[in-house]
């Protein structure tokens, strides 16, 4: 029987996907609904129903985790793209977070981007985890890691420490 390429070769509930390289737990993918639409022209799997997923990235013996959420995401099989939408959150290791309604992640090149306004960034101070300054901005391409970011049309809003 041959399924037609808009039609989902497979379907996962409740899946939870772990990724793991030399040992180490490097990515945790979570699901309600995964669609697997690899027969397409362009193969990709569609997360309809929310998406989460965990980054591990382990340095000076110390594990830090980038978690990222939305209400929808499909990955690109050939391109490495991510394309996020609904409700969007990332929080860095760090406490920094992104929060807007779309959002397109390079998991290649650990960019990401989007022009899709509102969106909003908040800077932590990574040792007091107290907020330093408040971005919005109508188009974002930043590190996955929010530490190299260019906004353009930015309302941006720092918090200075006043020195008693």
């Amino acid at each position: 029987m041959e399924i037609a390429s808009n039609e989902p070769v497979g379907e996962v509930e409740n899946m939870l996907l772990k990724h793991t390289d030399s040992g180490k737990l490097k990515l945790t993918l979570q699901g309600k609904k995964m669609l697997d639409f690899s027969n397409d022209e362009f193969p990709y799997t569609q997360f309809p129903d929310g998406i989460k997923v965990e980054v591990y990235e382990y340095r000076n013996d110390k594990t830090e985790v980038t978690t990222i959420t939305a209400n929808a995401g499909t990955l690109y099989d050939q391109t490495n793209l991510v394309d996020l939408k609904g409700n969007v959150k990332i929080i860095t290791s760090d406490g920094n977070t992104f929060t807007g309604e779309q959002l397109y992640w390079d998991q290649t090149a650990k960019w990401i981007f989007t022009n899709q306004p509102p969106f909003e960034i908040v800077l932590k101070d990574p040792k007091t985890k107290e907020e330093v300054g408040r971005i919005t901005a109508t188009v974002l391409d930043a590190s996955e890691d929010l530490k190299i970011y260019q906004a353009r049309n930015p309302d941006d809003t720092f918090i200075s420490k006043s020195k008693q």
